[in-house]
Parts: structure tokens; C-alpha cells; sequence
């Protein structure tokens, strides 16, 4: 299903694990908190968000580039009246190529292909006009340099970074070793290599900056969309989650189904072996269950002891063989504790979506009705909603 694969938080969390996964769902989480690295998926998302963040910038920037390069027009008559002709024309020739890259047409281009022709045309139109003009190249150094600056906000990207820089910076190198003398030149060229050497200081620090920013709103986003002690979604994600699910399946006319899960005698192991005990096995459940489940479905705890695993695109006998797996793996769990081992069984109520259920509310009471049904008829067994479950 669609409704969920756009998660930011997908690496982190054991909302969708696979089968085999979640064992180290919180090792792996943490250490992305704790270090200034992402991992693969994140950095996808990081630099998705920069290209964003780019192509909403680039129909200002570029226009506030474009008027700052034509303005310049007004500089290059009061250097020489007679050339001032023949720089406009450069500069708005140039200017007026590169404003294709102000609009986004529909995202048919890349951002970097926008941002390369806003950025390599106007910076080109800077250089080419100071070159035509007496001493312009040395006059027009602060402009032509100070330039990248902006650059390195909106694009801190490295690489990108230097491909942009790049033709700019050779077509520089090129004619000022045409029109200057050698000492000039010389001079010109060191001056330009420390400024670009600050601009790539600047695209590291403010690289550094919006990942911190980018880490921090994705364990926000985390951290209210899960259970902060097992790891599982949160009660109000997961019904929020399934309600997109059932109406999609309700749509299509596909199967869909929950399994609600409720740990045995919970309450004496709180009595018996203490709460820090007990919260080792609830996060023990969560990932014993989340191992058990396919990439589409997901687990959020919705009280003390109960769990919920949503199944889209799954039938009544399958949904079934799920609650069996889970079933399993919980009462296979051992956990050392002072004092000897933990064990423990689950009662599970399975539901199959049907036309009596409005909405997901009244799923997850025929799945409650289920489960209460186990847990009379003798617990660490599976009910089917509506009617007793072949073992």
C-alpha cells in the first residue's frame, strides 16, 4: 500500500519491518542520533529536501541575480561609455538564457540542471562583460567573486558545488590571462583561489547546519509517530495509518486485516520480576512480532500490554498464519532476569475487514471481541472475529 512508503522515518523504526528485521531497529536509530553521518535512505531524503528548498529559491534568486547582473550595465558605462553598448548586450543576452532556469516547468528539468544554467550564465555574463572593459577584470573582481557566496547557501552540496563553480572559474582564469600582465594576473588568480577556498568553508558549515536541522525534525517526527518504550507505532499513528488503509482497501475492493495482541499475565511479571522487567518484555514482543511481519504491514502498541499489527491486502487465512508466527515467536522468548528466566505467551483476536465494520474503530472491536475470546477460552491461542479460529 502507498498510503504509508513515504515515511521518513522507515530506517529507524520497526513500524514496517520486514520479516527477520527490528532486531536492531534501536541500535541503528540511535546511532543516527548520536553521530553527525546518515544512512543511505536519509541522505536520499536530505538531499531531496535541499533540492526542494533549491528550486523554491531559484525563481527569486535567479530573478535578483539577473536585475544585479543587467544593473551592473550602469557600472560598465561610467568604466567606458563607448563599450557599455557592447557589454549590455552580452550581459543580457547571457541573462536572458539563463532565465530559462528560473521556472521549475513542471519539474520536467532537474534543480541542478536550473540552478548550473541560472548560476554558469550569469556568472559568465559578469566575466565576459569586466573583460571587455579597461581593467575591468581587476575592478570587477569583488562582484565576480563575491558571487559564490549566495551560491554556497542555497547549494552546499561539495561536488555540486564545484561543477557549478567550475566553468565560471576556468572562463575567469582564460581571459584575465589575456588581459592582464603577468604580476596582475598572478595576484588575481591567489585572490580568487582563497575566496574559493572560503566559499567551500562556507557550503561545509552551512551543509553542516541544515543536516543538523534535517536530523533533528526527523527524530521529532520519529519520536511522536512511535512508542517511546517499544519502539512500535504510537496508538493515534497507527489509527491514523489504518484509516488510510481500510479506505484505500475499501475503494479497491481489496482484503485487509488486524491482529490484536494482548501479553498474558502481564500484570504478574510487573508483580513478580518488577517494571523494569516488564518493559524488557514488552520491547522483547514488539520486536519478536515485528520480525514475524511482511514490508506492508505494521505494529503500534495500543495500551499497556496490547499490540496491534494492521495487514493490508491480506485475507482471512492469512492474517491468520500471521498471528501464528507471532504467537510463536513471543512464546519462545527468554529473558535473563535477576532471579531466573522470563517467559510469556500471548492471546491474539484476529479480524478480517468486512461490511459490517464503518470504519477502523469498529475493525479493532471485532478483533477486541476476538481477543477476548482467547483469553476465556484459555489464553495463548488465536480467535477469529465472528468465529472460533481452527488451531
Amino acid at each position: 500500500m502507498a498510503a504509508h512508503h513515504d515515511w521518513p522515518e522507515h530506517a529507524p523504526g520497526v513500524a514496517n519491518a520486514g520479516r527477520g528485521a527490528g532486531a536492531g531497529w534501536r541500535r541503528g536509530f540511535l546511532a543516527e542520533r548520536s553521530t553527525d553521518g546518515l544512512d543511505p535512505e536519509a541522505q536520499g531524503e536530505f538531499d531531496a529536501a535541499l533540492d526542494r528548498s533549491l528550486s523554491d529559491a531559484l525563481p527569486a534568486l535567479g530573478l535578483v541575480f539577473g536585475i544585479g547582473v543587467l544593473l551592473f550595465s550602469a557600472w560598465d558605462y561610467w568604466v567606458d561609455p563607448v563599450v557599455a553598448a557592447g557589454t549590455l548586450v552580452v550581459r543580457l543576452g547571457l541573462v536572458l538564457l539563463g532565465a530559462a532556469g528560473y521556472v521549475s516547468w513542471g519539474g520536467r528539468f532537474p534543480v541542478a540542471w536550473r540552478c548550473a544554467l541560472v548560476y554558469i550564465t550569469h556568472a559568465s555574463a559578469m566575466v565576459v562583460s569586466s573583460a571587455l572593459l579597461p581593467g575591468g577584470m581587476v575592478l570587477a573582481m569583488p562582484a565576480i567573486t563575491g558571487a559564490m557566496f549566495p551560491l554556497a547557501l542555497v547549494e552546499p552540496r561539495p561536488a555540486r558545488l564545484a561543477v557549478l563553480v567550475l566553468p565560471p572559474s576556468l572562463l575567469f582564469l582564460l581571459l584575465a590571462a589575456q588581459v592582464m600582465a603577468p604580476p596582475v594576473f598572478a595576484t588575481c588568480v591567489l585572490v580568487y583561489g582563497v575566496v574559493l577556498c572560503l566559499v567551500a568553508a562556507v557550503a561545509v558549515f552551512q551543509r553542516r547546519l541544515l543536516r543538523a536541522d534535517f536530523l533533528a525534525e526527523r527524530v521529532l517526527a520519529w519520536t511522536a509517530r512511535h512508542d517511546s518504550l517499544s519502539g512500535v507505532l504510537a496508538r493515534g499513528y497507527l489509527m491514523e495509518l489504518a484509516g488510510h488503509d481500510l479506505a484505500a482497501a475499501r475503494r479497491y475492493g481489496r482484503p485487509l486485516a488486524i491482529a490484536m495482541l494482548d501479553i498474558d499475565y502481564f500484570k504478574r511479571v510487573n508483580d513478580s520480576w518488577g517494571h523494569a522487567v516488564g518493559d524488557r518484555l514488552l520491547c522483547a514482543v514488539s520486536r519478536a512480532c515485528a520480525a514475524q511481519l511482511r514490508a506492508s504491514d505494521y505494529l503500534g502498541r495500543v495500551g499497556g500490554e496490547e499490540f496491534v499489527c494492521v495487514m493490508p491486502e491480506t485475507g482471512e487465512a492469512e492474517a491468520l498464519a500471521c498471528a501464528e508466527r507471532m504467537r510463536v515467536a513471543v512464546a519462545a522468548i527468554r529473558l535473563d532476569a535477576p532471579g531466573g528466566v522470563v517467559r510469556c505467551t500471548a492471546s491474539l483476536g484476529v479480524a478480517a475487514l468486512g461490511s459490517a465494520h464503518a470504519d477502523f474503530t469498529a475493525l479493532m472491536a471485532a478483533a477486541d471481541g476476538a481477543l477476548y475470546r482467547a483469553k476465556s477460552n484459555g489464553r495463548d491461542r488465536i480467535e477469529l472475529a465472528g468465529r472460533q479460529a481452527d488451531e
